[in-house]
């Protein structure tokens, strides 16, 4: 026989005569829709090298499994191919076998095919057992004499069902065809074995008596004993099939759960929290086992986390280039005047921000086009894509496949960054556990391996401060792997960006989520905070975290000192301010028909054009007095703050002073400068420039 072997495939040569490429075959599997059977495994008909072929895609294993297949154990797919040539040897018919696929990934078995030749009968027997064909006793009396000949050969078939059966009629009678061969049982099949191996077949008292009897008739055994044998043996596959089915479906309700259990607040621009304490406890025991992992992977980080204190916590010498915006399609309510693409464009324009970052729901994609004509519009701009995740799309992958193939063939030399899912530890967001975000996620990987490679794919997005979570993000055995990390990595709401959280303030946090990262094989070091904010006074109906709400001055302040303390850690590749229009938080409020641009707006404006494409240099901090030190073109620019109280000083003739909106101080009239929470920006000329002394204030 002509074959062929390679690493991972073994197959006849002639199914794949231009050469075997495994991402060409996999990606032929999931096209073809010629679909046979479509539950734990897929079994589908395909055409290899002209051949009418049947392969059955084999469930992907769980972890243990898949490493037991990987050393100890052969796959099903391999045990069906080497049984089929067995069973040939031995006269017992079965499909010819034409081939197994093993793929493997590092120390484990990612995936199984098994392929061979398309059988050519007329039916299985349970179309004869259900629907009482012609010669029906005859075809039974046969059945029992191929089975008894079977157990002769010393092979028993252990998955004997109806279904596993195949009829072909020929002159002399019928011809008999053993299909999923993955568990057979070689060795000598005694009498009681042999009438039990026939348990499977039927429930039927009738057909039981017929089979009892033919097999009592060929075995030497009276017929009382092999009906004793054959009636326990059902009664023990029943109570077995009846404790699996009780357990699927404990389990099994969950996988039911689908997106009209979540729904989406336009207030707010997310999920409603999930109040439904069913619905909450079938999540809390449906993700156990990921919970696990999530506790294991984060004493794996906590051996980690130590080194972080012998690392630089800030880095500078960078170019800013860092700023970015989320701007998201208007979808407004009647309250809310509606922007066009045109104004919103304005808006970035007069910001002058260069990275946007534009949500896309797969719930939304029927309005696809909306999107996709924004986008368009948006001119040297670094776009990055959030691919948004519903309940619908992660129970379906392959609707998913679909999807995401259509979106990055669409957005082909227009967008080049895609973050996949957002929010994989809050359960409002449809992820049940972090495993269903890995294989979600995984979609997207595989077709930037097999078909769009120079696409950068973001993951692992992670809402507020969460170790538990980042780690087990970025620690685990899939066969991904993230080009950036996408974190939305949210303050504290009780305080500014200097505030700590378990000890940990702005810097700690992202100095510790880049040195885990660093510590991971399964992502880039490039870290991407998409989404920041606080929410606002008297917006609670729009606001996402409506317990803790602050004045329009303090979230301008807010996001400076964010902004400069993220430019100062020197590890933060963009940071997205979410988002440019939204009531409860955003820089641009568009309620009662009016368009008005906040105090946000016009600091963070004042920001970008100060700093923008100079050079990090230096962050001095004295007790409660913080200095961002920036050089741009001959100047060097100092953004100086204070928390916790008021400073004041004396300011040195010929310097200019900005105030957080870039008006500029009247020193000459009022030397005296108060610092405060609001940052103040010193301009500098470089021949003459003498660093501020923090202690002398």
């Amino acid at each position: 026989m002509n074959t062929e072997k390679s690493k991972n495939a073994h197959f006849i040569k002639e199914i794949f005569p231009n050469g075997f490429s495994l991402s060409d075959f996999e990606n032929e599997f999931k096209r073809n829709k010629n679909v046979i059977k479509d539950d734990r495994n897929i079994v589908k008909i395909l055409q290899l090298g002209g051949v009418e072929t049947v392969v059955k895609s084999f469930k992907t294993p769980n972890f243990l499994q898949a490493i037991i297949y990987k050393f100890f154990r052969k796959s099903k797919a391999r045990r069906s191919y080497e049984y089929s040539f067995l069973l040939n040897q031995k006269g017992i018919k079965t499909p010819e076998p034409l081939g197994y696929i093993e793929v493997f990934d590092n120390l484990r078995l990612r995936q199984s095919y098994y392929i061979s030749r398309k059988l050519e009968f007329d039916f299985a027997l349970d179309s004869v057992i259900s629907k009482r064909v012609k010669e029906f006793e005859f075809i039974l009396k046969l059945f029992i004499k191929f089975t008894y000949s079977i157990h002769k050969k010393n092979i028993m078939h252990l998955d004997y069902v109806v279904g596993n059966i195949c009829i072909k009629k020929v002159d002399k009678g019928y011809e008999f065809f053993l299909v999923d061969l993955n568990r057979l049982y070689k060795g000598a099949v005694s009498k009681k074995k042999g009438v039990q191996n026939l348990a499977r077949l039927s429930n039927d008292p009738e057909i039981l008596e017929i089979l009892a009897y033919e097999y009592a008739k060929r075995g030497s055994i009276s017929f009382s004993e092999s009906k004793k044998y054959l009636m326990k043996s059902l009664k023990r596959h029943e109570r077995k099939s009846k404790l699996k089915k009780t357990i699927k479906s404990f389990f099994g309700y969950f996988n039911e759960i689908d997106s009209s259990a979540y729904s989406w607040d336009y207030y707010s621009n997310q999920p409603y929290t999930i109040e439904n304490k069913s619905l909450k406890h079938k999540i809390f025991l449906l993700a156990w086992y990921s919970n696990l992992k999530i506790f294991l992977a984060t004493i794996f980080s906590l051996f980690v986390i130590p080194f972080i204190y012998f690392r630089q916590k800030v880095s500078f010498e960078k170019k800013i280039e860092n700023f970015g915006l989320c701007v998201n399609i208007q979808n407004p309510l009647e309250s809310q005047k509606s922007l066009s693409d045109d104004e919103l464009i304005a808006m970035i324009e007069e910001l002058s921000v260069k990275n946007i970052l534009v949500r896309l729901p797969l719930a939304d994609i029927d309005n696809f086009e909306k999107y996709f004509g924004f986008i368009k519009k948006l001119k040297n701009k670094n776009i990055l894509l959030n691919i948004l995740q519903d309940r619908n799309h992660i129970n379906d992958k392959e609707l998913t496949r679909e999807r995401l193939d259509f979106i990055f063939n669409k957005f082909h030399g227009i967008v080049n960054e895609f973050q996949i899912g957002n929010s994989i530890n809050r359960k409002k967001w449809a992820f049940l556990s972090v495993d269903e975000y890995f294989s979600f996620f995984k979609v997207a990987y595989d077709l930037k391996v097999n078909k769009f490679s120079s696409i950068k794919l973001l993951g692992g997005n992670i809402i507020d401060f969460d170790i538990p979570f980042f780690s087990r993000s970025i620690f685990h055995f899939k066969s991904i792997y993230y080009d950036g990390i996408a974190t939305q990595l949210y303050v504290d709401r009780r305080g500014g960006p200097e505030q700590r959280q378990f000890g940990f303030d702005t810097l700690a946090k992202i100095n510790t989520y880049s040195t885990l990262a660093r510590a991971s094989i399964k992502t880039s070091n490039e870290l991407n905070i998409t989404e920041v904010n606080w929410p606002l006074k008297e917006m609670g109906q729009w606001a996402p975290a409506k317990e803790y709400l602050i004045e329009e001055s303090l979230q301008s302040s807010y996001l400076v000192r964010y902004y400069l303390l993220m430019l100062a850690s020197g590890k933060v590749k963009v940071c997205y301010w979410h988002q440019l229009v939204a009531p409860g938080y955003g820089l641009v409020n568009n309620l009662n028909g009016r368009i008005i641009k906040r105090e946000a707006f016009y600091s963070l404006k004042f920001l970008i054009s100060i700093i923008d494409g100079g050079v990090t240099k230096k962050l001095l901090r004295e007790k409660n007095i913080f200095c961002f030190i920036v050089e741009k073109d001959e100047t060097f620019i100092e953004a100086v703050w204070s928390i916790d109280k008021n400073e004041s000083f004396k300011s040195n003739p010929g310097q200019l002073i900005y105030d957080i909106r870039g008006n500029v101080i009247d020193t000459e009239n009022s030397p005296i400068i108060n610092l405060s929470e609001e940052v103040i920006y010193f301009e500098k000329q470089k021949n003459d420039y003498k660093e501020i002394n923090l202690k002398a204030l």
